[in-house]
C-alpha cells in the first residue's frame, strides 16, 4: 500500500534537508503514480517531544498518501572496508520499501563491512549510501547511482561535488572515499582508505 519511504534526519527536533526530501517525494510520486497532488512533508510531520533532542531517524512510508511514520534513535554504522560487487542493472531509481536485491548483494560482502556496487565496472553506490571520492583536488560522485540521494543532491547543488563516470579500474586515482546519505552528512575526515576496497574477482 505504501511502496516508498524517506529516511529523514532529525537533529534537536529539526528535520534536516527537508526540502530535498520533498523534492524526491514529489518526483517519485509523479513517476510512479502520475500525480502532482500536494503531499507536504513540512505540514504533515510533527516531531514528538520525546524525540526532540539529539539525532533521531524519521522513517516515512508513503504512496499516494503518507502512511506510517516511525522515529528511532540513530547509531552510525562503522564502515572501514568495502567489497566491490558487480551486478546487472536493476530499478531502484526511487526509494522503494522492497530492498530485496540490495539485501542479496549485501550478503556478498564477505569479511568487508559493506559493499561497493558497480554496473559493468562503473561505480554506483553502497547498499545504503551514495559515495564521494577525493583525488587530492576535487570531490566527485558517480554520475549514475542506483538512487539519487538527498545529501548527494544538496552537495551537487552547492557545487562541492562533480558527477562523473568512475570505473573501478580507476579507483587508484583517488585518495579516499566518503559515504553520504540522509543520516550521514558529508565529512571529509570520516573516510574509507582506497586500499580497503576489495575488488570483485
Amino acid at each position: 500500500m505504501y511502496p516508498l519511504f524517506e529516511s529523514i534526519k532529525v537533529e534537536n527536533g529539526v528535520m534536516v534537508n527537508l526540502e530535498w526530501h520533498q523534492e524526491r517525494l514529489d518526483r517519485s510520486r509523479k513517476q510512479l503514480f502520475k500525480t502532482s497532488a500536494e503531499l507536504n512533508l513540512a505540514t504533515s510531520l510533527k516531531v514528538p517531544e520525546q524525540h526532540a533532542k539529539g539525532v533521531v531517524k524519521c522513517r516515512v512510508s508513503y504512496g499516494m498518501e503518507i502512511g506510517q511514520v516511525e522515529y528511532s534513535e540513530y547509531t552510525k554504522k562503522p564502515v572501514k572496508s568495502l567489497q566491490q560487487v558487480d551486478c546487472a542493472p536493476f530499478d531502484y531509481g526511487v526509494k522503494y520499501q522492497d530492498r530485496t536485491r540490495l539485501e542479496a548483494l549485501y550478503q556478498l560482502r564477505g569479511p568487508s563491512d559493506e559493499i561497493l556496487i558497480t554496473h559493468r565496472g562503473l561505480l554506483t553506490d553502497t547498499s545504503y549510501s551514495n559515495v564521494t571520492l577525493y583525488d587530492g583536488a576535487h570531490w566527485y560522485t558517480p554520475e549514475k547511482p542506483l538512487l539519487e540521494g538527498t545529501q548527494r543532491a544538496k552537495l551537487l547543488a552547492s557545487g562541492l561535488l562533480k558527477p562523473v563516470k568512475i570505473h573501478i579500474s580507476n579507483i587508484g586515482d583517488f585518495q579516499k572515499l566518503v559515504l553520504i546519505n540522509a543520516m550521514l552528512e558529508f565529512d571529509p575526515e570520516s573516510y574509507i582508505e582506497i586500499g580497503n576496497i576489495k575488488l570483485w574477482k
